[in-house]
């Protein structure tokens, strides 16, 4: 109920405001009408794909090993090798997030999704030989640095104030 909820508000927000732009701008609401509308088409078989796999990813993993390798009981091992393992990932945040919520409701740590979302999408090693090609080697190596490091900050962050609260 509190994703429906979530998701009616968030709808909800956006069709008032392309209503107002309707009503402000007539050409400029339609246009934002029909972007919109083609950016969902766009996205549908990608997000059937992500939602595909991680219906078959989910059943030959178990619940418990999530638990045992990425949960609380991990500690700082289970952290450190998610963060690293995700820098070397190169993940759009539409299908970095619903992977990172799979991993939450089967037990994974908060603090361990945290920074897997956050370095998934941010930390890219991969794209280091492109980026020293064209910028030098100083550049992207204090990108790819200060990028996990912030990631690693966010994770424990975010795993901090939840448990504070």
């Amino acid at each position: 109920m509190k994703d429906f909820l979530f998701a009616a508000i968030v709808n909800g927000v956006v069709f008032i405001a392309w209503f107002i732009l309707l009503i402000k701008n007539k050409s400029q609401g339609w246009q934002a009408i029909k972007i919109g509308f083609r950016t969902i088409f766009d996205m549908l078989p990608i997000i059937l794909i992500i939602i595909s796999l991680l219906g078959i990813v989910s059943s030959f993993v178990n619940p418990n090993q999530i638990s045992n390798y990425l949960g609380d009981r991990s500690g700082i091992k289970g952290f450190l090798f998610i963060s690293v393992i995700s820098s070397f990932l190169q993940i759009p945040g539409i299908i970095a997030f619903p992977i990172a919520a799979t991993l939450l409701k089967s037990g994974a740590a908060i603090s361990t999704v945290a920074v897997f979302a956050c370095a998934s999408t941010m930390s890219s090693v991969l794209t280091l030989p492109l980026e020293i090609k064209y910028l030098g080697k100083k550049l992207p190596i204090i990108r790819i640095g200060l990028t996990y490091i912030i990631c690693v900050i966010v994770g424990l962050l975010t795993g901090l104030i939840l448990h504070l609260l």
